[in-house]
This record gives C-alpha cells, structure tokens and sequence, in this order.
C-alpha cells in the first residue's frame, strides 16, 4: 500500500519530540546477561552477520542471551533504543547523524556494518533512473518516511544541486515485489536494500539498479551512551561476535552451511532460492568489508569527518560538530584486543 510523504521538516519535528519523551527515562537499567538488538525492518540476509553469531552460538559463547527482534523503520529502532527496549540496534549513518545533531538523540554508533550506503535505486529499464536527476518529478518508494532511505536520497540529491521537494516519496515495502508498482504505473523507481536489489535483479531482466553511494557510513549500530559506558563487556562481547560471525561469513568459500544455519533458527525473507540466497549474502559481505577487513565493523574516522562536511555542505545539519563525539571505538578494541 502506498501512503502520502512527510516533510524532512516535520520528520525532524516528531522525531525530537519522540527522543525528549524517550530519553525522559534516566540512566538505563542493568539487564545482565541478556542482550536486546533490533533489526530496522524483518529479518533478511543485510542483518546476517548478527542472526548467524546468533545461530552459531558465538553470542553464548561470549556469555550473551541473545533477543533479536525486526523493527519497522530505523526510526523505530533508534527510539526502541533510547526507551531502553534494546540494548542496540541498527540504523543508517545519515539517519543517526541528523537524529543525533539536529533532535539531540542521546545515542551513540558503536560499530559502522556497511561500510557504504546498502540502498540502490531500482527502476525499469523502460524508463530507466541512470543518475539522481533522473528522479524529478517521479514518485519515488521508499521503506519508511524520514528514516534511512529518505535522508540517502536527500542528501545525494541536495549535494547534486537538486531539490528533494521535486521527488514525490511514498511508502512502499523494501522487497523485490515493489517492482510491481514500477510495471502498473504507479511509481517511477523505488529504493531497495542490497537483498531487494538482488532479488528484484534475478526474477526480472528488465530492472535497472544503481548503488546510492554517498560517502556516508552506510549502516550503524548505536546504543546509548551512558550504558555503554556502564556496560564495556556487555557490548564488546556483543562485538566480538558479530566480528566473528561477519569474518566467517566474508572468508567462507561455500556459503550454504552459513545460510542453513541461519535458516535454522530464524525466519528469514530469501532462503527459499540458494543460489541467489548466496548471491545475496556475498554482496552484503563484500559491503561489510569495503574498507579493508582490517576496518570491519570499525567507525572510520576519516569517512565521519567527511560525512559531517558534506551533510553541513547540504544544509542538512543545524550545526558542525566534532565527529569523533559521534562514535565510539572503545568497544571494538576491547572486543579485539
């Protein structure tokens, strides 16, 4: 179902009243061994790192009970974060640097996945979208209103001289059967994550697809400062999972018994077609690793920096902060040392 857009404006207006009343709370309560982590959106291979740490067992090997819930919008996870609901969640670089500059959100990345933005814009090759330009004037859909997607775009397109006003942003769902909408009519490209893209890819020859590389960090994990700073095990061992987990999964030279694995305790969308399952899982991977393996899962500083100046360079920003007060590496390290 396609819904109307909200204004960038009026995202920015709710989401700093959500954050004031959610970090209302305090300080974050201490929830032992358990550690709570959601997903934007329902369970596909692009969260494959943290459900196959979960179905190896390397989160109980490092003393975690693992809850991995699916959220319905980065929005919805950071705020299920700051409510102290979960402990950290997933999100992307550009939505998290403007929740946290512009509304104040007391959260912070503990960890960059995808190294770049996981988004491209699918169209179809009868009235193709080669750049950003081509995207005036179209209805364009998107997963959720005001969250990741929504400021990819805008920012590629203000840094291109164009204004996202000229873009007409529905709400679609992130699968490869919103293709269907391009065929009716009823929209002229839509954004997808790296698992629609490849699935949209093999079932159609005729869909078009272009990364959104906009030299942000693509994919974070945040958590809230104070309990971070409380908790340093809790979340290096949740760390050094997740590295474990994402390391096997980029050096595997048969991913199969990693998928069946994953499909063995979670429900997720895309495990029905093996091949293309691999096809799927590889391309993430190859995301994961983009800077060097060295650097997986590492807040690099040099791609902050530069993702603060050219969000402050769109306009996009209410202020130019220091960038390393928006991430933290300590855990990693504790993780990897």
């Amino acid at each position: 179902m396609i819904t109307s857009s909200l204004t960038r404006r009026s995202f920015l207006g709710t989401s700093a009243a959500s954050f004031a009343v959610l970090s209302a709370g305090g300080p974050a309560m201490a929830q032992g061994n358990t550690f709570r982590f959601i997903t934007p959106f329902s369970f596909s291979l692009s969260f494959a790192a943290v459900l196959y740490g979960d179905a190896a067992g390397y989160y109980a090997d490092e003393g975690l009970d693992m809850e991995i819930q699916s959220g319905k919008g980065a929005a919805m996870a950071a705020q299920m974060v700051l409510a102290d609901q979960m402990d950290s969640g997933r999100t992307g670089g550009t939505n998290y640097i403007l929740s946290r500059v512009n509304s104040g959100a007391p959260l912070i990345s503990i960890a960059t996945i995808a190294q770049l933005s996981p988004f491209f814009i699918i169209s179809s090759s009868d009235s193709p979208v080669n750049t950003v330009a081509d995207l005036e004037g179209r209805t364009v859909g998107m997963a959720s209103l005001g969250g990741s997607m929504e400021g990819t775009l805008d920012l590629l397109m203000l840094s291109g001289g164009l204004s996202p006003d000229t873009v007409n942003k529905v709400k679609v769902a992130d699968t490869a059967a919103s293709f269907a909408l391009i065929e009716a009519g009823r929209a002229g490209a839509f954004i997808g994550n790296t698992s629609s893209m490849i699935k949209a890819k093999s079932a159609r020859d005729t869909v078009v697809a272009i990364p959104m590389d906009d030299s942000m960090p693509g994919q974070v994990y945040v958590g809230r400062p104070d309990d971070v700073a409380a908790n340093p095990d809790k979340y290096a061992a949740f760390l050094k999972a997740t590295h474990k987990a994402a390391l096997d999964i980029t050096r595997a030279e048969d991913l199969e018994p990693i998928l069946n694995a994953i499909g063995s305790r979670h429900k997720v969308n895309g495990l029905d077609d093996m091949e293309v399952a691999k096809l799927d899982l590889a391309t993430n991977a190859e995301n994961w690793v983009a800077k060097g393996e060295e650097n997986l899962l590492r807040n690099i500083p040099e791609v902050w920096a530069n993702a603060i100046d050219l969000l402050d360079s769109a306009g996009m920003i209410d202020s130019k902060p220091d960038a390393t007060t928006l991430y933290t590496n300590g855990p990693l390290e504790r993780a990897l040392a």
